[in-house]
Parts: structure tokens; sequence; C-alpha cells
């Protein structure tokens, strides 16, 4: 029976409300879905959920017409012949002129006008659609319906499809956006990550070198004030030894006037001795390897005021011989040392507080002076030529040794100088 114009316009009615709900249905799937494969097998079955189509394919391309991704529903299945012809290089007539051709095709009797494609059959009495999926001039592949024939003709009908299209296609791009946004962050991460472990590696390199350069530094030190001591400090004490004896002997012998260049000779002798004690001293105390370091703190202290007799050390000692490690016994000499040295120099300091304590796990070790001070933060943020060898060679040694090392100072308020170690954290160099 032939239907009126009313029923026909009431299916065309219900037929449009149910496209509008699939297309509605997309879009919520679009906004949410970012999994490309999901997209668009959900996609299919919004399609024929409300009735709108009666079967529905997808097919996703590369840039080669390679298939990478297909999803269908309404079709038992049966997409898989189509895909197999497109690997072969045989595209079906709808994919052929959509891709190649126009963007969009309407069939209205596929069984006749598509001999050439697998699913035909399943298209009698129907229409179909196609529409090339493409968002600036990129290709993403095809969708195909089957409709009802007496819509597969209606303008509306074609507009209404081709917006889904074309929402299909920007949310494929908006996936390519966030995959390609997901792949730069992974490089970026992985180049970051590589890019600290060459720093890590180099870094502990550097310090491995800086360790061996500093215990060289004291093997040569330690070597050349034992030949001073060894032998021309010995030389010189042999020396004035026998000057003092050869006068001895002379003096009832020799009139005192031909003795007096001879006997001027035993104050410079004296004096070459004493400075080669304290040059042996100042590279390398035997005191610290014989006594160890808190003997060496006072005999440097004593040695130190008889030099600087305005300068008055406090010293404050916590702690026991055997309660800080070898390995940082002379770390801590050579801290004081260039500490103690810097006040002398720059400080104008009339008082310095030596402190050098166990605290629970820690060792620390603290030289405060009244002096002038200066501008610490600054002087911290100078590279290492610019502040001197002085203070880099000190939180060097400190954090090399695994110390933590710093210098609180302000103008006209003196100078601290801290280094501590946690037992835990301590290494040898």
């Amino acid at each position: 029976m032939k239907k009126t114009s009313a029923e026909s316009g009431m299916e065309k009615i219900q037929h449009l409300n149910a496209v509008l709900n699939a297309v509605r249905d997309i879009n919520h799937l679009i906004v949410k879905e970012k999994n490309r494969k999901k997209l668009i097998q959900q996609i299919c079955e919004s399609l024929i959920k409300n009735r709108g189509y009666h079967n529905a394919w997808i097919i996703l391309l590369d840039g080669n017409y390679n298939v990478i991704e297909s999803a269908e529903a309404g079709l038992g299945g049966n997409l898989d012949p189509i895909l197999e012809r497109i690997e072969a290089g045989f595209f079906t007539h709808c994919c052929r002129n959509v891709l190649k051709n126009s963007d969009f095709l309407a069939i209205r009797n596929p069984t006749s006008g598509c001999r050439d494609c697998p699913v035909s059959h399943m298209h009698d009495g129907r229409g179909a659609m196609s529409a090339r999926l493409e968002h600036e001039s990129r290709v993403y592949g095809i969708l195909t319906v089957s409709i009802p024939d007496v819509f597969s003709s209606d303008p509306q009908e074609h507009n209404l499809f081709r917006d889904v299209a074309d929402d299909i296609a920007f949310a494929l791009r908006t996936i390519d956006i966030e995959e390609e946004r997901v792949r730069t962050e992974m490089a970026l991460r992985e180049a970051r990550d590589k890019l600290e472990l060459r720093v890590k590696e180099r870094t502990e390199e550097l310090e491995m070198l800086s360790s061996k350069l500093l215990s060289a530094q004291e093997e040569e030190r330690k070597r050349i004030a034992g030949d001073l001591h060894d032998g021309i400090g010995q030389c010189l004490s042999a020396v004035k030894f026998m000057v003092e004896t050869a006068l001895d002997q002379l003096n009832q012998k020799v009139p005192e006037s031909d003795l007096t260049s001879l006997k001027a000779l035993v104050p410079l002798l004296q004096e070459a001795s004493e400075e080669v004690r304290t040059i042996v001293m100042n590279l390398r105390p035997s005191i610290l390897d014989d006594l160890g370091i808190l003997a060496t703190i006072g005999w440097f202290c004593r040695q130190f005021q008889a030099v600087y007799s305005y300068i008055r050390i406090e010293e404050e000692i916590q702690t026991a011989e055997n309660q800080i490690p070898d390995s940082l016994k002379t770390i801590i000499f050579r801290i004081l040392q260039e500490a103690m040295n810097n006040v002398a120099k720059h400080s104008r300091a009339n008082r310095v507080y030596l402190l050098l304590r166990r605290r629970k796990q820690r060792i620390e070790l603290v030289i405060r002076d009244n002096g002038r001070g200066f501008d610490s933060a600054g002087i911290m943020l100078l590279t290492a030529s610019e502040k001197g060898f002085g203070i880099t060679g000190m939180k060097e040694r400190t954090e090399l040794s695994g110390g933590e090392f710093a210098i609180e100072s302000e103008i006209n308020t003196g100078t601290t100088v801290r280094a501590s170690w946690d037992y835990s954290s301590i290494r040898c160099i």
C-alpha cells in the first residue's frame, strides 16, 4: 500500500529526529572519548542505535592509504572482506570515489551500483552514503552508512551526514594533537632524564676527580714537608751545630774580632731552621698524623696567637678524638687553617670563637669572628674565580667529604664559617 504524504512526512521527521539524537550522542562521545579505536566503534553503534541508519562502518587510513583502524555496527562482522580488498590495493566504489574524488557520495541502490562491494547485498532496498573524514587537508578515512532508500537523496539528510563526518574528523584531529603532545612530553621527559643522568654522572666524575686531586695534594704536601724536614731542616741543624762547635773550639785560640762573622751565622741559621719548620707545619703538621686533630687545633691556635697576638682565640672542644672519623681530620684542619688565614688578612677582628663538637649524629665546626664582615649572600653567588680559592676550597672540601658548608656574614657584624657532617653521609677523599 502506498504511503500517504502525511505518513511519509511523519516517517521523515522521525528519521531526522533519530539522526539528530545520534549527532548529539556523537558530540558527547567526541568530548569524552580520547581513544581512537573506542571512539569510532562507539560512533558506529550510536549511528544505528537510534534507528537513524541500518548499519555503519568507519575505516581509518594513513597517508599511504593503509588501514590503521576500523569499526562497524550492524554488519555482523562482515567488514573484513572490504578491509582485505583495501589492503590488497583494491578500493570499493564508495571508498575510491570518496577518497580520491568528491568528499561525499550518495548511492540510491548499492546492490546494482556497487557490485564490487562485498557487503552490497546487505543494502537491498536501502540506499547508502559515504563521506570523507577530512580536517585541515588531512584525510583520516571514510564513513559509510546504510539508510532507507527514501532518504538517500534528501539534501537535508546529506547535510546532517556531512556534519557528522566533519565532527568525527575534528575529533580524530584532536586525538592526533593530544597524542603528539603526549609524545612530545615523553620525548622531552626522556631527554631531560638523560640530561639529568649525564649531569649526575659528570658531577660524580668531577667530584671523584676533585677528591683525587685533593688527596694527591695532601700526599704531595706530606712528601714535601717530609723532604724539607729530613733534608734542608736537618742540614741546617747540622750546620748550626758544627758552627757552634767550631766557635767553642776556637774561642780561646782566636781573637774575638776574628770570630764576629762566624758568630753572625748562628742566628741566621737558627732563623732559617725556624722558617723551614714553619713551612713544614703549614704544609702538613706532623702532629696531625701523630697526635690527632684535637692536639693539632691546640697547637695551631698557639702558633696563630704567637704571630697575631692582638687576636684572642676562644676554643670550645665538645668531642673526643675517637669520635671524629680519620677521613675528616685533615678536612677540619684545612678549613680551620683557611678560615683563620682569612681572619688575619681581611677581618680586622680581635676575637675568634672556635667550636668543634659532636651533636647527636653530626660533627660541627664553627669559626666566628667579630670583624668587619662582608656581603656573604653576594659572595656565594660569585664564580669560584671571583670569590677566590679560599672560600671555594673550604666549600669544596666540605661537600666532597659529604658535609654542608655555609658562611654567614653582614657588614660590621662579623663572619661565621660553618661546616658540618652527618655520620651517615661522610665520604673519604
